[in-house]
């Protein structure tokens, strides 16, 4: 069916208004302010601005000054790096991507309606981001919404009635009715607003329509079968559609008016003409079809779908805990650990909680056998790992958490031990018989001497000395220090000069019998507000990393701490959920 050239809206759009409204701004409503040559400069250390999309916790603003360089850079890149956020659960930074590809790129986010609401989100995902167009503000009423829940988005908005109610304000109301009129003005004088509009309709409709048929065919049989044998498997398949389809009079139904399209699609003027002969009105031809969409397709299929699905929404206990990781904690036992499920620093957020504390163990156990699995990663590690008063949360669990699995993952005579962050440093064997015990002995570690450096001309010695007396051949040798800090750059942290240092360490292997094994040290701040994998360093035998996110310390892990920002990226992207994304405008 043909789109319709107007939207008829909710009957209060039929009334004469007793003021002329303003004049439609027909410019998109999320305007980029311009790219501050700042944002280039902060970023020079990537050299490719789709790795600092990728690597870093971003913010609305930073990720609305980086999109249009990644998209110069490398457009199915950075599109496939939008629809990422999906995937990391990362949905308010989705919409407000999304509102930047409509304003610079409407056709690529039309067309590829259906991978987001399909494989990479969800109906909803695909929900807001129309109606985000039409309002500016709608990324703090999602966050106001869900600010103390576990979920991010409330059935009420989209399910609930409320445009006819009478003790809603007379400013909702208002609200509700100008929202409307914005929709019907975009709809007609704005091409790419109407085609996400109908492209969004369009899978709704599809889906619904497929839906309801499946229904009333698996009903059929049901009944057909209702006295036959126990053997016959009947399979119901729907989609999500009728969950998040707005309903009638909804607060979203009356803001983008999408009931009106999905319902003319179902039941088009033609296929559903009126008994009597009598020419219908426009409205209340949509009206009736409406009413119907309500009646015989969104409530017989929600009837089923609340049956089948059951969704708990429970209060958070833990202000700013991540929801994936605490809703995994609820669901899991120690019988079903998914060793990935968490990152190291998140278990050891747990380790001391009352109720998470065993699963914790549990869940460090499964993921360091995971990896130890995988072809030995980290073997000949060793970690320094800074434990101060200078630390805080975050950059202290990572630092543990990094530390004490590096340290399980060596091989003897390496394994379990770590190096404390001093001016006289201390190679330590971690005690502890749990997590719980071997993290509350690395914390003591701040007692050990520490001034705020560490001298690496004493590590490298401790270093050799284990080398020496264990009679280890140069394959044994340490292949990387990492040492995990926060707050300091590498000049600061080393208590002497690196480059007389470092020709002092390569002295000394080289007399001992290990002089092309000298150890690399990757220098990973933990305290900038960039996550940027390891980059080149003026000083020989150093890596340095800053800052830290969940992508850096997965590529960090993946890798075996060797993180080539490129091809982790790529290989990031490359699954089957971003196979049908494509490029238009």
């Amino acid at each position: 069916m043909a789109a319709p050239t107007t939207l008829v809206g909710p009957p209060e759009l039929q009334q004469p208004v007793t003021s002329s409204p303003p004049p439609p701004q027909l410019q998109l409503l999320y305007q980029l302010a311009s790219v501050p040559s700042t944002t280039k400069d902060n970023y020079h250390s990537f050299g490719n601005p789709c790795h600092a999309i990728y690597f870093n916790d971003k913010t609305h603003r930073h990720l609305k000054q980086l999109l249009p360089l990644a998209w110069s850079h490398n457009p199915l890149t950075t599109l496939k790096l939008i629809c990422s956020l999906l995937r990391f659960q990362e949905k308010e930074l989705f919409y407000t991507a999304a509102s930047w590809l409509f304003q610079n790129h409407p056709k690529t986010l039309a067309c590829n309606v259906v991978p987001i609401a399909g494989a990479l989100g969800d109906f909803k995902d695909i929900l807001e981001v129309l109606y985000g167009i039409l309002d500016v503000n709608a990324v703090r009423k999602r966050k106001s919404r869900s600010r103390n829940l576990w979920f991010d988005y409330e059935e009420d908005v989209i399910q609930k009635k409320v445009g006819s109610r009478a003790d809603i304000s007379n400013n909702t109301r208002k609200k509700m009715i100008d929202m409307a009129r914005k929709a019907v003005e975009m709809y007609e004088r704005d091409p790419d607003y109407q085609l996400l509009h109908e492209r969004v309709s369009d899978l709704y409709a599809e889906c619904l329509k497929s839906d309801i048929q499946n229904l009333k065919k698996y009903e059929k049989q049901k009944m057909e079968n209702v006295n036959g044998p126990d053997k016959l498997n009947l399979e119901l398949k729907l989609t999500m559609a009728a969950k998040w389809c707005p309903s009638i009079d909804s607060f979203f139904d009356r803001s983008t008016l999408l009931c009106e399209t999905i319902a003319r699609k179902l039941f088009p003027r033609e296929e559903c003409k009126k008994g009597d002969s009598v020419e219908e009105e426009e409205a209340d031809y949509v009206s009736r079809v409406r009413e119907r969409l309500m009646n015989e397709v969104l409530e017989p299929l929600r009837k089923v779908i609340k049956e089948g699905y059951e969704e708990k929404y429970v209060p958070s206990v833990r202000r700013g805990e991540e929801p994936r990781v605490k809703k995994y904690l609820m669901r899991v036992n120690s019988k079903k650990i998914e060793a990935g499920a968490m990152l190291p620093h998140q278990i050891i957020g747990y380790v001391n909680d009352r109720n998470f504390g065993e699963l914790a163990e549990a869940q460090w156990k499964a993921m360091v056998e995971e990896m130890y699995s995988r072809q030995g990663k980290f073997k000949n590690c060793l970690a320094v790992c800074d434990v101060s008063g200078r630390m805080s949360w975050d950059p202290m669990n990572f630092s543990l958490g990094l530390g004490l699995l590096v340290s399980e993952l060596s091989e003897e005579p390496w394994k379990g031990k770590v190096f404390t962050f001093s001016r006289n440093p201390q190679l330590l064997l971690i005690q502890g018989d749990d997590l719980k015990s071997k993290c509350a002995f690395m914390r003591r570690m701040d007692n050990q001497d520490w001034d705020g450096e560490t001298d690496f001309n004493k590590v490298f010695d401790l270093i050799l000395e284990v080398a020496v007396k264990g009679n280890l051949k140069p394959e044994q040798m340490i292949k990387r220090l990492y040492v995990f800090t926060s707050d300091q750059d590498f000049d600061d942290a080393s208590a002497n000069s690196w480059k007389t240092d470092y020709q002092t360490i390569q002295s000394k292997f080289k007399e001992k019998g290990y002089g092309d094994v000298v150890p690399r040290i990757v220098f990973w701040d933990m305290n900038e507000d960039e996550a940027i994998p390891v980059a080149r360093s003026a000083e020989q035998g150093v890596a340095r990393m800053t800052g830290y996110s969940k992508n850096l310390v997965n590529c960090f892990l993946d890798n075996d701490g060797d993180v080539s920002p490129d091809h982790v990226m790529e290989a990031a992207i490359s699954g089957n959920y971003y196979q049908n994304l494509a490029v238009v405008d």
